[in-house]
């Protein structure tokens, strides 16, 4: 017999999702997201491309943290906000925070390229502090924290699932 361990199973723990939950997620939400970190500046490009069509297909409001604006500024992509994954953390988790655009706060957050250290944290209190706020993590390396997560999965697959995900959201 062994003890339970949070670490292994957890009530709260993020559900797998495929691209089609993860594209059918992403059109019903009203007011999305996408946040998009500094992985994205030693990826290759096309993780970027993927991030800069999803985006770009939902007009999702894109925030740059870490550095990624440079990545995207040589795709010729411009993100609307540029702000520090912190920063941002602690505004998305007051629900009075009206937005960048002074309508609403975002029903769903979307991560990509954010270092696994950060995005745990902010992930985490976003959990714990921000239920009106669904998030969804479409890196390579399943999230926990998050409400919505793909799988731990090889660069290939990733690829796969990344361009699945464009295919259902056009």
């Amino acid at each position: 017999m062994s003890a339970w361990n949070p670490a292994f199973t957890s009530p709260n723990q993020a559900m797998l999702c495929s691209p089609k939950i993860a594209a059918l997620t992403i059109k019903k939400s009203k007011n999305p997201m996408f946040v998009m970190g500094s992985l994205l500046n030693v990826l290759p490009e096309e993780i970027a491309e993927y991030a800069i069509k999803i985006a770009k297909l939902k007009h999702m409001t894109v925030v740059s943290t870490g550095g990624s604006n440079l990545t995207l500024s040589k795709l010729n992509f411009k993100p609307q906000y540029i702000m520090g994954a912190v920063e941002l953390i602690n505004h998305l988790k007051d629900p009075t925070w009206k937005g960048f655009e002074g309508r609403e706060n975002y029903d769903l957050i979307c991560f990509i390229g954010v270092p696994y250290y950060i995005g745990s944290q902010g992930l985490s209190t976003l959990k714990n502090f921000a239920p009106h706020i669904k998030t969804l993590t479409l890196c390579k390396f399943m999230h926990p924290n998050a409400d919505l997560s793909y799988p731990n999965m090889s660069y290939d697959d990733w690829i796969v699932y990344l361009s699945k995900l464009v295919k259902y959201l056009e």
